[in-house]
């Protein structure tokens, strides 16, 4: 997270967007139960950011638990969390991720970022970000 922040910051053309994907519970839409976590959830673009970098700024998985407290630190009204969360529109929007993953060839349980047409499973480091960057903008590592 802390790399995504640097290149954010660092260049200005690029687009981030970040996608849902509640690896840690039963598939949405495809006969699975229970609720979505928190992450799925949809508020202000600052407090959205700061959810982000609290749940996934750190080590180990992130649990419903650690996504719901990240939730609380960052400003969420916990309530219309809980709410949101089983709304047939985070459902509708967890199914389209799941989608766009499986297209991709994503669907295991770690992080990945998608740059261009490469999908990036883990942490790659600054260098390495920045790498697939110029390759999906054109064609090397450095344009």
């Amino acid at each position: 997270m802390a790399d995504m922040l640097d290149l954010m910051k660092s260049d200005p053309k690029l687009k981030v967007v970040l996608k849902e994907f509640p690896v840690l519970g039963p598939r949405l839409g495809r006969g699975g139960a229970g609720s979505p976590s928190p992450r799925a959830c949809r508020t202000l673009p600052a407090e959205y950011l700061d959810f982000h970098q609290k749940l996934l700024g750190g080590r180990g998985q992130a649990d419903k638990a650690h996504a719901m407290t990240a939730a609380k630190e960052a400003g969420f009204d916990m309530a219309k969390l809980e709410k949101d969360i089983s709304s047939p529109e985070v459902r509708a929007t967890l199914e389209e991720n799941f989608k766009l993953a499986e297209g991709h060839g994503h669907e295991t349980a770690r992080r990945a970022t998608l740059i261009g047409k490469q999908v990036v499973v883990g942490a790659v480091g600054l260098d390495g970000l920045k790498e697939k960057i110029g390759i999906a903008r054109c064609g090397k590592a450095t344009c």
